[in-house]
């Protein structure tokens, strides 16, 4: 069975083209005309974009940046020069943000680190929130990622710092931060790095410290099982679309996770907090 997965897992990069197809059939079931399903089905994928994204990286910005580092995880320095206008076209745009914000309820002078910060939109929106006294940073692999990040971060006067760092090996010491923010990200990374990843992430919270996350999570729309049910078969979603978000987080050793709220249908809230000794 294993094998079988693993051998399914390789033809994911169907699941775009596929997804669309079916989202057409979808709408036109619904009574859209074919060339409305059509554009309706491109803005719920959005597979056109990742392509834009690929060829203005190598046509205008020389290929994939060397700097970026290695992971078993997926970087996404593809969609480098297209995220910040990709992400509010399926949902994840200000409003979304700032329902992560109030989950993490952060207070002036709290330290927090966003583990998977892309283009350090959330980094960046947390750094106010802390004030002066606090510290807000954003990690990446992807070196066009943060390029992109630190280049915003100046234009608009942020506080907000930015470095390359993997969630399986974060560079900073024990007890650092009040909140860790993980938005998106976790489903880039295979099983194993999962559990790795929440591990660094709960060494480097202070005793009591919590973890805001969101992610792909048991869809609890029926329409999202029908475009969804792929990534049952691919090992980095398998245990988040069956709803172990939390499971794997007490995992890495925190002392509670709880399902805080969802976003879309197939994203959940998740708040975790590292035990109070440690």
């Amino acid at each position: 069975m294993s094998k079988a997965k693993e051998r399914l897992g390789k033809l994911i990069w169907l699941c775009p083209p596929l997804m669309t197809a079916l989202a057409v059939w979808i709408f036109t079931l619904l009574g859209f005309t074919v060339w409305t399903a059509v554009f309706m089905a491109l803005l719920l994928v959005c597979p056109a974009i990742i392509i834009y994204g690929l060829v203005k990286i190598f046509r205008h910005r020389g290929g994939f940046s060397p700097e970026t580092l290695h992971t078993r995880g997926m970087p996404l320095d593809i969609l480098a020069p297209v995220y910040d206008r990709y992400c509010p076209i399926v949902g994840l745009g200000h409003a979304f943000r700032q329902a992560t914000l109030r989950h993490a309820g952060l207070n002036p002078g709290e330290s927090v680190l966003d583990v998977g910060c892309g283009t350090g939109v959330l980094t960046r929106l947390a750094a106010p929130a802390v004030g002066p006294t606090g510290y807000a940073i954003g990690i990446d692999p992807a070196a066009k990622m943060i390029e992109v990040a630190k280049k915003n971060a100046l234009t608009e006067g942020s506080r907000a710092e930015f470095r390359l760092a993997v969630i399986e090996d974060l560079p900073f010491e024990d007890n650092r931060f009040d909140c860790v923010l993980s938005s998106a990200m976790l489903h880039h990374l295979p099983p194993e790095v999962k559990i790795k990843g929440l591990s660094e992430v709960r060494r480097v919270l202070k005793p009591g410290g919590r973890l805001v996350l969101v992610d792909v999570d048991r869809p609890t729309v029926p329409l999202w099982w029908i475009l969804l049910w792929p990534l049952l078969f691919w090992s980095f979603t398998e245990d988040q679309v069956k709803g172990r978000l939390g499971v794997l987080m007490l995992r890495a050793g925190f002392s509670s996770s709880e399902k805080v709220g969802s976003w879309g249908g197939f994203l959940g809230f998740w708040k975790a907090f590292k035990g109070k000794s440690g």
